[in-house]
Order: C-alpha cells, then structure tokens, then sequence
C-alpha cells in the first residue's frame, strides 16, 4: 500500500469469523476505492485474523494489527495510531457496509462537515429480543458502527477515551468492559462542540441480528445505569434521545417505579395495581411486535425481567450522578 488513502476504514473484531468475511467482501465492493482497510485483532480464538490474511493475500489494502485482547476502544486507538487516511470511517465487524457507504460519508464530509454519522438498519426484519442496531436518525449517540471523521478533528478531540466506562460505572465484568459504553457518544460531541456534523442517510451499513441471549440482555440491561452519567456529561442528550427529556424510551417504567414507592410506603393494593398497569403495558407493547402468541409467552417473561432490571439501574445510576433519567 505505497499510496497513501484518503480514507481509512478502522474495524476492531473479535472472533466472528463468518461475520467478518461478510465485512471484508462488503468493503472490498465499495464504488469508492481510495481507501485502506485497518482491522485490529481484539485477542480472538476462532481463526478470524485468517479472513483478513487471506484479503491481504489477495492484494486488497487491508491492514492487520494485533489489538493485545484490551477491548474494542483500545483497538480502534491502536487502529487509528497506524492508519493513513485523513477521513476516518469506523464500522464494525457485525456490519457489512452497502457498496455507497464510502462514497457518501465521504461527500457528505466534502461539503464541509468535520463528521458524519451515517444510517444503520438491521441487516434482516427482527424480533422482540434479538439484538441488532437501527439508526435512522442524529440521535445524539454516534456509535462507532457509522462514523466518520477528519482526522484533525478526531485528534484535536482527544480521541476515544478508554477511561470513560469506569467514570460512568455498571460496566462490572470483562465482558462489558470490553464493549465500550459512551466513548463514542463523548467523541461525537467534543467534535460536534467545534464545527458541523451531519447525518447522512445514504451512508448506509447493514448491522447482523442476533437471537435472544438471556444472559447477555440482562447484562446489557443493567449497563443501562450509566445513562444518567452520560447524560450528566453531556446534558444535550435530553433533546436529542430521552423522551420527554427524562426517559430512556417511552415511559412505559413509570407504573413500575409507582409500585416500587406504593410498596415502600406501605400501599400493598396500590403497589399491586400499578405493577398490573406496568405488565400490562409491556404486554401491549409486545403484541404490537410480536404476532405470535406462542412466542408472546415465551418472550414477556424476559421483558418484564430486562425493565425491572433497567429501572433499578437507571435509579441507581441517577443517583449516583445526581441526573435523573428514568
């Protein structure tokens, strides 16, 4: 790769072999070609550094880097440290980015902007507890699996800052230590406080779908605690994300949190009422996303659990930051 890119394309993975073969064939069908690939390896087991071994073999401008196993945030500093390319496009290695993706955060950059965030639709129709990622519009999150930035600005920035979870807190474990909570979020808006973002609705990735990890949800609900953090960081996000300017997604929690302080105080009848609002409201919710009252069934008890879990974080969290979002 003797010529130096104009753009620089940074993708941590771990594992995922069959998904980052997806990435890479989808990178490697850009209408845009003046770019380089940087693709650091987060410590993975199942073989998936082959895939991009065998792109290099091929000849496509595809870098590997060794990310040492610290995390996706280390690994997208490790991958910024040797890219080349004065546009900075991060994806991820769940993604696979349609053929214009290149082209249009890059033209989108070329008017002017210092940073785009560009759309993210699953790459299939989901249902109720399969994890993927939809993004059609600036809601203020910037996640790193569609962005792009000048390299100035990212730097002028500070970059990533890999000691963002800890200072937000609920990130116990590696598992979520390793995924990163509000790095990017803090990224896009200390670039945003200095000159134009945009959102560009072509610049389109496709993000995978994947099937109900209890675990895992239960997890990623209780990391729904640092919010209140984040958002006492960066207080813009109760225009751009909460509903209502307190809550994370409709306020379906509030017959929840009603019960929790009828039971404290006493009010057994009252706290058995709203509780039967709150579940009957997230069965509501429920039906409208799912037709199948077999897998209804299945699912609500798992909802149910998720909510209650992210309405003790986010109380929690909200104390802890002194910020209420509920």
């Amino acid at each position: 790769m003797p010529v130096t890119p104009a753009v620089s394309v940074i993708v941590p993975f771990r594992n995922r072999g069959a998904l980052v073969r997806l990435l890479l064939d989808g990178l490697a069908a850009q209408t845009f070609t003046d770019f380089e690939v940087v693709a650091v390896d987060d410590g993975s087991t199942d073989g998936a550094a082959d895939e991009v071994r065998a792109d290099i073999e091929r000849g496509r401008p595809v870098l590997l880097v060794d990310g040492e196993g610290r995390g996706a945030v280390a690994a997208r500093r490790a991958g910024v440290e040797l890219a080349r390319g004065q546009v900075l496009a991060f994806t991820d290695s769940d993604c696979v980015p349609d053929p214009r993706w290149l082209d249009a955060g890059v033209a989108a950059i070329r008017t002017g902007a210092i940073a785009v965030q560009g759309r993210t639709e699953p790459i299939r129709p989901f249902l109720p507890f399969e994890r993927t990622v939809v993004q059609r519009r600036e809601d203020g999150l910037y996640p790193t699996c569609n962005m792009f930035f000048r390299r100035e600005a990212y730097v002028a920035a500070g970059g990533f800052d890999t000691g963002v979870g800890d200072r937000l807190g609920f990130r116990h474990g590696n598992h979520l230590r390793g995924l990163g909570f509000g790095e990017d979020t803090l990224l896009g808006w200390r670039v945003r406080r200095t000159g134009r973002v945009v959102f560009e609705p072509d610049a389109v990735v496709r993000h995978a779908v994947f099937r109900p990890d209890v675990a895992d949800s239960v997890r990623r609900a209780w990391t729904a605690g640092a919010f209140p953090a984040l958002v006492r960081e960066v207080p813009e996000l109760r225009d751009t994300l909460l509903s209502r300017r307190m809550w994370l997604g409709p306020p379906t929690r509030l017959p929840l949190y009603a019960a929790a302080i009828a039971a404290a105080i006493g009010r057994r009848r009252v706290a058995a009422a709203a509780a039967g609002v709150w579940v009957a409201a997230r069965g509501v919710r429920l039906a409208r996303l799912e037709p199948s009252w077999s897998r209804r069934a299945k699912v609500l008890p798992l909802d149910l659990t998720s909510d209650a879990i992210t309405a003790v974080a986010l109380a929690v969290g909200s104390v802890r930051s002194r910020t209420v979002v509920l």
